[in-house]
């Protein structure tokens, strides 16, 4: 007789990662399939692909909430008191069980059959709002935001909360946080905002005609492609495509999609995009493939990401240094556009402060307040105190109170972004965090680097890209947002660094009293 094969015995962990990295590819799946969705499906597919999300979404519920991953995760923490129950685990291994518990009573709440159909409407919803906003009829989208505004407030009762029922749902993007510390926080941000508006309009404009002009849409995404791989892109493991909303989506270390839109007018449109999904680009390409299905794998948070994208987008891309390097080349690639233009012209064109309807396309002084108009449209829809009907005039009403200027579509106003019809309400304030956040991690990379600029001058960006991985992006989720800013800074999160650098910055561009 041939001896039996000995049996193999997974440790606890073992056995709940494995399981959990099952559900990490169904969901990397599902963010193929809504990555086609938004680039190269023809649009008569969108039907099957709405059954194609939402048996996706309903599968990778049930894994995440079956019995066997529930009894796997008991074994390694109480599912009731949070309380750990191994005593082998390393301090990495705590974390990634701490928060497998999180998601997992965040889940389970969820029955599959309202995630079924929050997936089916939200897939709609996007195809719908595509529609509307190119039409420019609100009226159209009007009663799929009716439908996901109800979803969200049921997925708030479910969920649970404490003081507002929007925080059960920010509380899925930015874990821990609540309306109530963000309300004082953007309002402080507002004021100190708005008053460096006000003196930044009292000064000449700056010169940018010759940003206005026709740059092939070819060359452009060429011109993209060269500053991708300057960061650190290879076309072996990312892609950049068009699509109506840039985005990146991080389906694994070694698969990195990312898009930009192209305005052949105005390049910068589609470069600062580029660099700006590049950076969470990075984060995703520099997580540790090993930890593929833990929390110890995937980011921190939303805001976090999203530090990363603004960091590479405004702390790099916007500066004088970066297009120390990268001019000449822009020149080479549109002579007749730009090879009469100084590298300072082009420089403070690329800064100008100018309250502008699209958000994407804003300036780093107005930016957040695009955010705030739509946190607090956020709160009321969910809180019942604004009707989805009258959601056109409280936008105008805003942008006019805090921009100063009114909308005339619905395109450039309420319906430009794509977050409300993938359901993702709460998600907008993280883009305000994420300009805070890097803000304070870039005063420590300063501290570190007194010499950055000089060494960005020179195309050198591999010393960045390092930095960011060996403090922020190889820990996964071993520490919270609010640990990783008090570790990194050595300060809790606070508006100022970021008001502080504006204030800097703008006043030697426009020459502030």
């Amino acid at each position: 007789m041939y001896p039996s094969k000995p049996k193999i015995v997974k440790d606890p962990y073992t056995k709940l990662f494995a399981l959990a990295r099952n559900f990490a590819i169904l969901s990397s799946t599902e963010q193929i399939i809504g990555w086609d969705q938004e680039t190269y499906m023809p649009s008569g597919a969108i039907t099957i692909r709405s059954l194609q999300l939402e048996q996706l979404a309903s599968l990778v519920h049930k894994q995440k909430t079956s019995p066997a991953f529930a009894k796997a995760l008991g074994k390694l923490i109480d599912l009731s008191t949070g309380e750990i129950l191994a005593n082998n685990l390393s301090s990495r291994q705590i974390s990634a069980v701490k928060e497998w518990r999180r998601d997992y009573l965040k889940m389970v709440k969820l029955p599959a059959s309202f995630v079924r159909t929050f997936s089916k409407v939200t897939s709609t919803a996007i195809h719908t709002w595509a529609r509307a906003k190119t039409e420019n009829n609100f009226r159209a989208f009007a009663p799929h935001l009716e439908k996901i505004v109800t979803l969200s407030r049921k997925k708030a009762e479910i969920l649970g909360y404490h003081d507002h029922p929007y925080d059960a749902l920010l509380d899925l993007y930015e874990p821990e946080m609540t309306s109530g510390y963000l309300t004082p926080l953007f309002a402080r941000l507002k004021t100190s905002l708005a008053q460096l508006l006000k003196e930044i309009s009292t000064r000449p404009q700056i010169r940018q005609d010759f940003l206005h002009q026709h740059f092939p849409k070819d060359k452009q995404i060429e011109f993209s492609h060269l500053v991708l791989r300057a960061m650190g892109f290879d076309e072996k493991t990312s892609r950049l495509d068009l699509s109506n909303h840039p985005f990146c989506s991080g389906v694994h270390p070694t698969d990195t999609r990312m898009t930009t839109r192209i305005d052949i007018n105005y390049p910068m449109s589609n470069i600062l995009s580029a660099i700006h999904e590049g950076g969470h680009g990075l984060y995703n390409m520099q997580r540790n493939p090993e930890e593929f299905g833990s929390p110890l794998g995937e980011p921190i948070s939303l805001s976090i990401d999203e530090s990363q994208s603004r960091w590479w987008e405004t702390r790099i891309g916007r500066t004088l240094s970066f297009w120390r390097h990268f001019f000449p080349l822009m020149q080479k690639s549109f002579p007749e556009q730009l090879q009469s233009v100084t590298l300072e012209d082009f420089h403070r064109a690329i800064n100008i402060v100018e309250p502008t309807f699209i958000r994407t396309e804003s300036d780093e002084v107005t930016y957040s307040l695009h955010i705030i108009v739509r946190f607090e449209i956020e709160k009321a829809l969910i809180d019942g105190t604004l009707k989805v009907k009258e959601v056109p005039d409280a936008w105008n009403a805003k942008m006019q109170e805090y921009l100063g200027i009114t909308p005339k579509t619905f395109a450039e106003g309420c319906l430009q972004d794509i977050h409300w019809s993938m359901g993702g309400i709460g998600y907008f304030p993280t883009y305000t965090l994420g300009n805070l956040y890097a803000a304070q991690f870039f005063q420590a990379f300063e501290r570190e680097y007194a010499n950055w600029e000089e060494r960005v001058s020179k195309g050198e960006l591999g010393f960045i890209r390092d930095w960011l991985r060996m403090n922020i992006h190889q820990y996964g989720k071993e520490f919270s947002a609010a640990e990783t800013v008090m570790r990194i800074s050595g300060t809790p999160l606070s508006e100022k660094p970021f008001v502080d650098y504006l204030r800097n910055k703008y006043t030697r561009l426009y020459q502030l009293a």
